[in-house]
């Protein structure tokens, strides 16, 4: 349906649309950044929009600046039907012509040349909302109707004509005209409000300059719950209803926000804080300046039945995104190759307030998950820098993984650790004054930093970001208390050793003279280095990276492992314990370590006492199980699974006690998972199977941190009518963890007709755009399973493609992950097809080949070593025999 055109302050002129000869059409491919001869410096955006229909009509007025003298220039507006535009300088009127490009590109030509100076430009235009949760996407939660947003990175245009490239950063006004019976929500506060004819029009307060990736849209009747305790209004905003749920998101947020003012040394950046719960949301959240959007199923928590991990997530999520508000909105990236720097300093930032304020969760030993996830995609060769030219269209996506986040994340701690934490911080508080309200690149970082430091860090941080890969260090203890250090580029065993690699490593040691332990820095910035131990001249053992604060893979000796193996619950934290047993698995991946040593050090930490060493060692466990585990070996694994994780089950116990620490009822997961699934430990499937029949009877009757647990080892083998019960609860669920606990536990049934049936529902039950893939990513458990998951993905591809997020696409390749090359091969020519080619499948395909063939070395090399260990009697074993790096 249109609407009537809307009012004009200004006098106009129409305007003809043609095609012909103008900026945009054929050169739009080749030239994929506007350019800066015209740029805005305010915009000025109104939306009719009533979600309820398919589409909305709109109107912008941006003020303009001709820099340079040109007779064209370009912005976006992509797939939108421009119904008039007009350009007024201050003589009056411009003739102008427009037309719509590809890329999204709409170019406008003037008869003769633009002078210099100040213009408005008007266009008035119609949308259809979109309904994959991307740009402006309307959406439907009970009976009611909503409208979000998601830009980043580049949906803005798909929304409203504009300059969506963040450099340029200007104020925005918001005006929306919604239904009476709906509210509407944006960056700043309501500025006015009128209503007529049964129409609500909302003007917001001007922006603070911002890019439009960060402006946020939502109407609908929404539901309001106060956050109190903060230095600027905010509220929690739901849907109809959900307020209730929103209470421990509104309990986090206030001290969070003043431990971070605390830190950067200056108040909160803008007039309100909002925390948006939507339900179709392909993120976990986003930055929106003053208005961050959320996964509802993260902000949303049932206090009758909340658990650890879930106040863990949202504590973590929260503090990420309420980092942004300096760390990208403040201050924010010039172009896309520095997005790195967005995304790893809020994960950095927000896990140091979230231990600030919640040390009970032991986040610095939680984080090393993610850096390990970074340095497994660093072995390969199909890895890349973070920092790294973007192209404004093909891989801009591609830019939000492991590498951006995690890596960076620990390349910044490394060097906070490095630096100190007080000089690190004077160069952060320095950097954002410098900056604020404009844009600024790594390079900006890095000289504020070396500023307080008094010393050049430039060439140690592009060691690690300009060029893709993560070092090994080897350090051997020589005569004297005299460690040798060498370094190379670490690789999977089988990978074509590249061009010579180096780095600037900031490497800690830490080592014991026999009595106490010591801590000693060094700059690793050659190929090989001799360091003089300065407490001992005789070391009991030495750990090559203290505190696992270095993003770098070590080796040691064989008998120096076995040294630090047998002193690790005792003289190593729980962090380099964790970082031990993942840096072991590493050695396994590159030919260092045998394959029964390995597992025979695993066992050697079956008695630790700490719970994320034990989720460590389940991860490793899962390794095992995903490169060596076949039909055969399936029992003597669940035998070394039992024997390995029955210890901890009896120390930490099935439920939950007392006065526990947090870290245990968020390992306990894990724990029963892999003795169900593993071990098929009859004491936990028994204890589930109750456990799942008291949760869908009474979901508050069990435990809300093992639900999860207990519903899908519940489901393995559940019949027909469980599954049904199971789909029910979940179509009539009302609290967003419980509708995500039953998705997941729907993709683990495991009798071949409930998993046909479970793969069907996933493309034809009523799901969310975010959860279409779910299901299938649960079932693909073992290589049959995954198979069975490939052919789904195979012949519902062309519908999966038109349903799930935008954001999604170039992850798609990962359904053909297996320790199969032929299969995985096959798989490759599917994602070069037109219809399943997107802007970086490529590069994801050639992850999942690299991967593949990673796996089925390893299966090739040791798997009969696995196997000999495996079924042999029980005994404990440490590494040795460790071959030279």
């Amino acid at each position: 349906m249109r609407f009537p055109r809307p009012w004009r302050l200004r006098a106009t002129i129409a305007l003809i649309a043609t095609a012909a000869g103008l900026p945009g059409g054929a050169d739009a491919a080749s030239n994929n950044r506007l350019d800066r001869d015209v740029v805005p410096t305010f915009e000025s955006v109104k939306l009719r929009v009533d979600p309820s229909r398919p589409d909305y009509f709109g109107t912008v007025h941006i003020d303009i600046r001709v820099v340079t003298p040109t007779d064209s220039f370009r912005l976006y507006a992509k797939d939108m039907d421009v119904i008039s535009l007009r350009l007024e300088g201050t003589a009056g009127a411009v003739t102008v012509t427009h037309a719509s490009g590809e890329g999204g590109f709409l170019a406008v030509r003037a008869g003769q040349a633009l002078a210099a100076g100040e213009y408005g430009l008007d266009i008035d235009f119609m949308n259809d909302f979109d309904t994959r949760a991307n740009g402006l996407y309307r959406l439907k939660s009970g009976e009611d109707w909503y409208c979000y947003t998601q830009f980043e990175a580049v949906a803005a245009r798909e929304a409203f004509p504009c300059w969506d490239e963040p450099e340029f950063k200007i104020p925005f006004q918001l005006t929306l005209t919604v239904p009476e019976a709906s509210s509407a929500v944006s960056n700043t506060p309501i500025a006015s409000e009128s209503t007529i004819g049964g129409q609500r029009t909302v003007t917001f307060g001007r922006t603070p300059p911002m890019p439009s990736y960060l402006v946020a849209i939502a109407a609908g009747p929404f539901d309001y719950l106060p956050i109190r305790g903060m230095s600027v209004p905010g509220r929690v905003v739901t849907t109809k209803g959900s307020a209730v749920l929103a209470a421990e998101a509104a309990k986090v947020t206030a001290p969070m926000l003043a431990a971070l003012e605390k830190y950067f040394g200056r108040p909160y950046p803008y007039e309100k804080l909002d925390l948006l719960a939507v339900p179709e949301f392909a993120a976990g959240a986003m930055e929106n300046a003053g208005a961050i959007t959320f996964r509802d199923e993260i902000l949303l928590v049932d206090p009758a039945a909340v658990d650890v991990r879930q106040r863990q997530r949202l504590a973590s999520i929260v503090a990420h995104e309420l980092a942004h508000m300096w760390f990208g909105d403040l201050v924010t990236m010039a172009w896309w190759d520095d997005l790195w720097l967005n995304e790893s300093f809020a994960s950095w930032m927000g896990d140091k307030i979230t231990h600030q304020l919640f040390p009970q969760y032991n986040t610095p030993v939680r984080e090393l998950t993610g850096t390990e996830s970074a340095m497994i995609t660093d072995a390969g060769l199909t890895t890349r820098a973070i920092r790294q030219e973007v192209d404004a269209f093909a891989n801009i996506d591609r830019l939000f993984d492991e590498l951006s986040y995690q890596k960076g994340q620990a390349v910044l701690g490394m060097l906070e650790s490095w630096l100190g934490p007080e000089v690190f911080r004077r160069g952060v508080v320095a950097y954002l004054k410098e900056h604020e309200w404009k844009n600024a690149a790594a390079a900006d970082l890095w000289r504020a930093l070396s500023a307080a430091a008094g010393r050049d860090i430039t060439p140690a941080t592009l060691s690690f970001l300009d060029q893709g890969g993560v070092p090994l260090v080897s350090a051997e203890v020589l005569p004297d208390g005299i460690v040798r250090l060498q370094q190379k580029r670490f690789l999977n065993q089988g990978a074509k050793v590249p061009d010579p690699t180096a780095w600037k490593i900031p490497v800690m040691l830490r080592y014991s003279d026999g009595r106490r332990t010591h801590t000693q820095s060094v700059m690793l910035d050659k190929a090989e280095l001799a360091v003089k131990l300065e407490k001992t001249s005789t070391p009991a053992w030495v750990h090559p990276n203290a505190g696992e604060r270095g993003y770098y893979r070590w080796w040691a000796p064989p008998a120096a492992l076995q040294a630090l193996a047998a002193s690790g619950p005792t003289m190593l934290e729980a962090r380099e314990r964790v970082g031990f047993l993942n840096n072991l698995s590493a050695l396994l991946d590159a030919g260092l370590l045998d394959g029964g040593e390995f597992l025979g050090t695993l066992e050697s930490f079956t008695d630790d006492p700490s719970p994320e060493v034990v989720s460590s060692l389940i991860a490793r466990l899962d390794k095992v199980h995903d490169t060596f585990i076949v039909p055969g070996l399936r029992g003597s694994f669940a035998a070394t699974v039992s024997r390995m994780l029955r210890p901890s089950l009896e120390r930490f116990g099935i439920a939950r006690s007392r006065g526990e620490p947090e870290a245990v009822s968020l390992m306990r997961p894990a724990l029963l998972s892999a003795l169900g699934v593993y071990a098929e430990d009859r004491e936990v499937l028994d204890w589930a199977r109750r456990a799942a029949r008291q949760y869908l009877a009474r979901p508050t009757s069990v435990d809300p941190s093992v639900a999860g647990a207990a519903l899908k080892l519940a489901a393995r083998d559940g019949d027909a009518p469980l599954f049904e019960d199971y789909r029910l609860r979940f179509e009539s669920a009302q609290i967003p963890s419980e509708r995500a606990r039953l998705l997941v536990a729907l993709g683990h049934f495991r009798d071949s007709a409930l998993v046909e049936r479970a793969l069907d529902y996933a493309l034809t039950g009523p799901l969310r755009p975010q959860e279409i893939l779910t299901i299938a990513r649960n079932v693909a458990e073992t290589e049959e399973l995954k198979f069975r998951v490939w052919r789904w993905f195979a012949a519902g591809h062309e519908a999966i493609v038109k349903r799930i997020p935008p954001f999604y696409l170039p992850e798609l390749p990962w359904f053909a992950r297996c320790c199969d090359v032929r299969r995985v091969t096959r798989a490759s020519v599917f994602f070069e097809t037109p219809a399943a080619n997107f802007p970086g499948t490529r590069e994801e395909m050639a992850k999942v080949l690299e991967r593949s063939k990673d796996c089925a070395r390893l299966r090739h090399r040791q798997g009969a070593a696995v196997g000999t260990y495996l079924n042999r009697p029980a005994r404990r074993a440490g590494p040795a025999r460790t071959p030279s790096p």
